[in-house]
């Protein structure tokens, strides 16, 4: 399924069919494949903030990795300005990298705790040799305002900052670069919820000012609703729906996004946000492992509307609406 953000404009990040199979031996020499990506396709353009939500295992973190390299990809193609990431080499990694970064889940283990802020930020400016060695000092400050921290932590310690404060340290890492485009692998997800906030709100206006744009892995749809222009909804490493974020939770229409959507707590009523605790839908079993073959439909399994040709038949991709797609015999338009 391929997710197009708009007509007539050139995207930054283009996926097409990309794959991530990972091989392992269990028992007596019998090989296993684990399809972690399975086949997924989507764009986006500059300044986007693009969502991918999904439940555990799904493969979200796994795209994300692969897209910068950090993975090996089994099949497909990576384009990044137009240029094949995954046919990138030497010098051309490395410019690569200093346009694509990452935020990490964890603000604490990303971080080298045997190094201060000020030798974490100084590394990066060194490797990618992006300021002048006499400009170093100004420009770790630059970072540390950048992202509202005093530069006079500069020379402490990971563990003398809290988990908000650590993970401001590791934004300003991935700013130190000059990046285009950021992952940002579930960055709130290890904060207290008031400091999620913050940190939402810091990246928000980050991209304001420097024209960022946000692959945004997440499992909590609240977050993704308020940082995303778009949403893809990952199942058992496939696409299963993508659309704007506000048609996404006014009309989902792939059971398993209906089903993430009716979870999302609603505090004014106390009930799902769908409306009323009759209406929550809950999913039978676990998510499958990836190394399964599941004839027809992957969701079908776990799918409360199944029918008999979900258990046989691979489902079409349907347009909802203009831009909203959902891979499913029977997508609600």
């Amino acid at each position: 399924m391929t997710s197009t953000p708009h007509e007539n404009c050139v995207p930054i990040l283009d996926v097409k069919d990309l794959s991530v199979h990972f091989t392992s031996t269990t028992g007596f020499m019998k090989k296993t494949c684990l399809r972690a990506v399975d086949g997924v396709s989507f764009s986006m353009i500059k300044g986007e903030s693009l969502g991918l939500v999904g439940e555990s295992g799904c493969g979200k973190t796994t795209l994300g990795r692969t897209i910068l390299r950090l993975i090996p990809a089994t099949s497909g193609e990576v384009r990044f300005n137009g240029s094949d990431v995954l046919a990138f080499n030497g010098s051309q990694l490395r410019a690569f990298r200093q346009s694509a970064q990452m935020i990490f889940q964890d603000p604490y283990d990303s971080l080298n705790p045997r190094l201060s802020v000020n030798s974490v930020l100084r590394e990066v400016l060194h490797i990618h040799k992006t300021v002048p060695a006499q400009d170093a000092t100004a420009r770790v400050t630059e970072l540390l305002v950048s992202v509202g921290l005093n530069p006079a932590y500069a020379m402490r310690y990971p563990h003398e900052f809290s988990g908000g404060q650590r993970q401001r340290i590791g934004i300003a890492r991935a700013l130190a670069v000059n990046p285009s485009l950021i992952v940002a692998d579930e960055p709130v997800s290890a904060l207290d919820v008031s400091v999620q906030v913050q940190i939402l709100n810091l990246m928000k206006d980050l991209q304001r000012t420097l024209g960022l744009s946000y692959l945004f892995v997440a499992h909590d749809l609240a977050v993704v609703r308020y940082m995303c222009d778009r949403i893809l909804v990952m199942y058992l490493g496939r696409i299963v729906e993508a659309a704007r974020t506000s048609d996404l939770f006014e009309r989902p229409s792939h059971p398993y996004t209906r089903a993430l959507i009716s979870a999302v707590p609603d505090i004014d009523k106390g009930l799902a946000s769908s409306g009323g605790g009759s209406s929550r839908i809950v999913l039978k079993g676990d998510v499958p492992s990836a190394t399964q073959t599941i004839p027809g439909c992957p969701f079908h399994p776990r799918c409360p509307v199944v029918q008999p040709i979900c258990k046989t038949g691979l489902p079409p991709t349907v347009t909802v609406s203009a831009g909203h797609t959902a891979v499913c015999h029977f997508a609600l338009k």
